[in-house]
């Protein structure tokens, strides 16, 4: 498993592990009960890989070793080594080992605690017969050969139970005697063999020969010629088995009719080049069970059902893949089987239904003759067997033991077939594929155009990549980011990717991990997990990762010290270096899916040497069309009644695609609970459905779209209100000319100002302006105090006014307006904390950033001007300044008469007499005026008829009437506007009493000349004559 081949390096290290590079580390270190196997020059060695991974200059197609533990196993530098996974390796209950040397024993037994505490630092890997190096220092070692293990396997793992046994060499006088002229030569062949062969030769030699020098060069010559013989048939068996095992995914099939149960079918263009079809093979799964069966070739019709990748695949019929439990695109092995086990005793033949013998007994000889023609047939026991297109068997060979057999026509004349009586009945052949993925809803199948331009991009490239496709055989990393915001249908695209690539012809495998079910997870359990899913796609490869709101797990941090900064910061890490690991040089790609892009942690979307996503797609907002198109499909099955889908489209700008299925779903209930019989939906019942959704559809979003044609007989006409007009004027172009005339300014070379600054004494109208317009011109208005938005962690006043734009971008066409805009953004560099700051230089940022504000319009009220930072007011981003200025008296007279249209007013009020003496009142102070006079009045009419009513009607009731009919009279308002001005005076310092006057009726005509200006400072005074542009020069 995961077979490589890597070139020796040797490494300055003291211990018998391999170096292993950055890549193969990441595949295989997840194994911790593995082991290499290293296969070279006809020898195969297995060891232990080191417990880092490699740098210090060990490139990808390297591995490093130390110079003397290689050159004891027969390695030199630059050697080509074959590498490959075992999974699983038995742990040692004891070590049984020798010294090489007599100085090595010496070493031993001055150094014997030293040996046990280093032996299980530098190797955990044995081999038998291996000459094991233990380093005590850095410049001492000692050389032990293993003589056995136990249990008695070639091969084992070390650990903290395993006895090390170490026994003196009785033998090293044979090596080392005082008159052996070559003694150097003879130890580095006693190194090269096990004990027992070194009692072999001292049985077999005579003790006169032994020390001879002459023995000594023919033993040498002996030894080297034996050793190339062996290790050049070690090289043909190697090449020869390595070409004969070989390894597929298993793609789900159905039984065809003219084939049998053990039949894999194999393409053309996946046929290894040392396979032969004629043979038979042993197939291992990858949960360790057998089944020995015969490769086919698809017919040519059939062919183009498998993939056309890459990868090599294998057709397993269904039937097969249950009775072996594998899974869909797991893994089998394929060897071939050189000898075949032919005595067969018997063959007992269970019908699947009660069948007379002699038709089941002729039916099987008809079968194998059919068969035979041109190979035998195979046969595994209890294997299910169609003879005929009603009549099944179950095939049992006798003896038991025996897992197949070999059957042909000269087998018939041979061997007995017998029917048995037993009936036994086989399972229900599977007859139908099952999909890849549950099967989508009606909603989920509306196609829009956006939508399947992003499809088709991302699986073309996935296809690409991935090497699906035909054309291309080179493995490229193509990481997937898919952003939106929730509901605007990413899972959705994320399931037809998937079942596009999880069927036919690219059999892709995927596997789905939700971020948000594991938020608030320890690190190491999330881990845990996902590198579970990794490895599992890895042995499925070409597969696909989905993490599924990526974000919620790696959000971007904006305290970095913080407990949740360095959470998200840790698990950004962590998949970084999953995703790193397995999709650099396999066949894995990960989607993600976040809501922004700015959600996600920096460290997984800005490049750290390469970029971790290649491919970022964005889902669009629905454009009216799109709405249309979906509500016309959503509707379109059931009955309904001329709708008018293009008005709806319209009333819905803002709507997600789950927001318009649940408002289509909401008058659907409305009809069905009209009839339930013949339900018909109708336009009424959509506007009721409307109605409610908007509520939540819309949260924070005022809508002032009118569904139904009645208005609200209250509301002031945009053209009536008094003293505002050239402010209605130039609102009027900015929110309404590029709605009224798109193609003019489409067209138009010229950018649109979508920032609007309203300023003004306080009381002018600028909210209610902005009110009244939206109401009247039925626009969608976000309405926004500055306060709001600031927060007192850093980053979440920021996070709130992208998420303000946001929310306006994603509902547009839409109005943003900015009450008390200079709390929000004042000058910068006068804020000790700098949270104002950042929200300015963000505020910047999308009024004038790189994405814009299409179909957006910010307008901004203040009373205070210079107080905001001059960045904000520069062309491109508010650069519309419009005053409101304090009325007229025209302006007031229609003030007055448009706040007083619901007083019941006394015959004597004359409001052009008023408005003359209201100079510098701004709209709210008449407002005030006419309330406090009608207050005097309901109080006057109390004290005058209050004792008669209280009798008979309570006090609410009284009042309530009282307000209703009372007749406000000029002196009352005389009254309200003298108490006003006292106010007002008292507010500078200014407070002088005024005269009272006494009198209904001709009281309005007596003079107020006494009475002071209603001016109430020169301050105010002041800022009302100055203009904006003077007021920011002088400041």
């Amino acid at each position: 498993m995961f077979k490589r081949t890597f070139k020796v390096v040797y490494r300055p290290i003291r211990n018998n592990f391999v170096i292993l590079p950055d890549q193969y580390y990441g595949v295989v270190s997840t194994y911790d009960t593995g082991c290499l196997s290293l296969q070279y020059n006809g020898r195969v060695h297995y060891a232990s890989w080191a417990p880092q991974a490699g740098g210090g200059g060990i490139k990808d197609t390297e591995i490093g070793i130390n110079a003397r533990a290689a050159k004891e196993l027969g390695l030199h530098e630059n050697d080509l080594v074959k590498c490959a996974l075992i999974a699983d390796v038995l742990n040692l209950r004891s070590v049984h080992v020798t010294p090489v040397s007599a100085k090595d024993w010496e070493i031993i037994e001055l150094s014997t605690e030293k040996i046990s505490g280093s032996v299980l630092e530098q190797t955990r890997i044995v081999n038998s017969s291996q000459i094991l190096l233990v380093w005590i220092n850095k410049s001492t070692q000692v050389a032990l050969t293993v003589d056995r293990l136990k249990p008695h396997i070639s091969y084992g793992r070390l650990d903290h139970n395993t006895q090390l046994v170490v026994a003196p060499n009785l033998y090293q006088g044979l090596t080392n005697g005082k008159d052996n002229e070559n003694a150097e030569e003879n130890k580095k062949l006693s190194r090269s063999k096990t004990s027992a062969q070194v009692r072999d030769e001292v049985a077999t030699t005579p003790p006169a020969l032994v020390h001879s020098a002459t023995m000594s060069n023919v033993k040498n010559n002996l030894q080297r010629n034996k050793r190339q013989d062996h290790m050049e048939r070690l090289k043909k068996d190697l090449r020869r088995e390595s070409s004969r095992v070989f390894e597929f995914r298993v793609i789900r099939g159905l039984w065809h009719e003219q084939a049998q149960e053990s039949d894999v079918y194999i393409t053309q263009s996946h046929l290894p080049e040392f396979m032969d079809l004629e043979q038979f093979y042993s197939m291992r799964t990858a949960g360790e069970k057998e089944y020995y069966v015969r490769v086919r070739l698809v017919s040519d019709e059939n062919e183009d059902e498998l993939p056309a990748t890459i990868h090599p695949s294998i057709e397993l019929n269904a039937n097969l893949m249950k009775l072996l439990n594998i899974k869909e695109l797991e893994r089998v092995v394929l060897r071939p089987k050189t000898t075949v086990v032919n005595f067969v005793e018997k063959i007992e033949l269970f019908a699947h239904k009660k069948t007379h013998y002699k038709i089941i007994e002729n039916a099987f000889k008809r079968f194998v003759i059919e068969r035979t023609r041109k190979a035998p047939v195979l046969f595994n026991q209890e294997e299910v067997v169609r003879l005929e297109d009603d009549l099944l068997v179950t095939v049992g060979i006798l003896p038991e033991h025996f897992r197949y057999c070999v059957v042909d026509a000269q087998f018939l004349k041979e061997s007995k077939i017998y029917a048995a009586d037993l009936v036994r009945p086989v399972h229900e052949i599977i007859k139908e594929q099952p999909p890849a993925i549950s099967p989508l809803s009606v909603k989920d199948l509306i196609r829009l155009p956006e939508y399947d331009k992003i499809l088709d991009q991302v699986v073309s490239e996935l296809r690409m990549n991935l090497c699906l496709s035909s054309q291309n055989s080179v493995l490229r990393q193509g990481n997937v980011l898919l952003t939106g915001a929730s509901g605007t249908g990413k899972t959705v695209l994320v399931e037809r990717i998937l079942e596009q690539l999880s069927g036919k012809p690219d059999y892709c495998y995927f596997d789905i991990f939700y971020c948000s079910r594991s938020k608030g997870r320890k690190t190491e359990s999330i881990q845990k997990d996902l590198r579970n899913i990794f490895t599992t796609c890895l042995l499925h490869a070409p597969a696909i990762v989905v993490l599924e709101n990526l974000d919620v797990l790696a959000h971007a941090s904006a305290e970095q010290s913080s407990q949740d900064g360095e959470y998200f910061n840790r698990m950004a890490d962590t998949v970084h270096q999953l995703i790193m690991q397995y999709t650099s040089s396999n066949a894995i790609a990960v989607i993600a899916t976040v809501s922004e892009l700015q959600t996600l942690n920096k460290r997984l979307s800005a490049p750290r040497g390469r970029h971790l996503f290649q491919t970022i797609a964005r889902l669009p907002s629905l454009e009216r069309a799109d709405r249309e198109v979906i509500l016309r499909e959503l509707c379109s099955h059931i009955a309904t009644k001329e709708l008018d889908l293009v008005k709806f489209s319209n009333l819905t700008e803002g709507y997600r695609k789950c927001d318009l299925v649940q408002f289509v779903e909401r008058a659907i209930f409305y009809a069905y609970r009209i009839s339930k019989t013949q339900p018909l939906l109708t336009n009424e019942q959509l506007i009721e459905s409307l109605e409610h959704t908007n509520s939540y559809c819309l949260q924070g979003i005022q809508s002032n779209q009118k569904t139904g044609a009645e208005t609200n007989a209250n509301e002031m006409r945009v053209e009536e209100l008094p003293g505002l007009e050239p402010v209605v004027s130039v609102l009027e172009e900015v929110l309404m000319w590029p709605s009224t005339y798109p193609t003019i300014f489409n067209s138009s070379p010229l950018r649109n100002q979508a920032g609007v600054l309203l300023y003004g004494p306080p009381g002018t109208g600028k909210t209610f302006l902005v009110s009244q317009l939206a109401s009247s011109w039925s626009l969608r208005i976000i309405s926004v105090k500055g306060p709001e938005l600031l927060a007192k962690y850093i980053g979440q006043s920021e996070e709130n006014v992208r998420n303000l734009f946001n929310r306006a971008r994603s509902a547009k066409p839409c109005v943003l307006f900015f009450d008390e805009f200079d709390s929000l953004a004042p000058k910068r560099g006068h804020d000790s904390t700098g949270v104002t700051d950042r929200v300015v230089n963000q505020l910047l940022t999308e009024l004038d950033g790189v994405e814009g504000l299409q179909g957006v319009t910010v307008i901004a009220a203040t009373s205070r001007p210079e107080l905001l930072d001059p960045a904000l007011l520069r062309s491109g981003r508010i650069d519309r300044l419009v005053e409101c200025p304090l009325p007229d008296a025209v302006a007031r007279v229609s003030i007055f008469e448009a706040l007083s249209a619901t007083l019941n007013l006394d015959e004597c009020v004359d409001f052009d007499w008023f408005a003359g003496r209201t100079q510098n009142y701004t709209g709210a102070d008449i407002q005030s005026i006419l309330t406090s006079a009608n207050m005097a009045a309901v109080k006057e009419a109390l004290a005058q008829f209050g004792h008669e009513l209280c009798a008979h009607i309570q006090a609410n009731r009284l009042a309530r009437d009282c307000v209703g009919s009372v007749s406000v009279s000029a002196a009352e308002v005389v009254n309200s506007r003298n108490s006003l001005a006292q106010l007002k005076r008292c507010s500078v310092g200014q407070c002088s009493t005024g005269g009272s006057v006494e009198g209904i009726g001709r009281r309005a005509l007596i003079s107020i000349g006494n009475e002071a200006e209603m001016r109430t400072g020169p301050e105010k005074g002041d800022r009302a004559g100055t203009s904006l542009p003077a007021r920011l020069t002088a400041e």
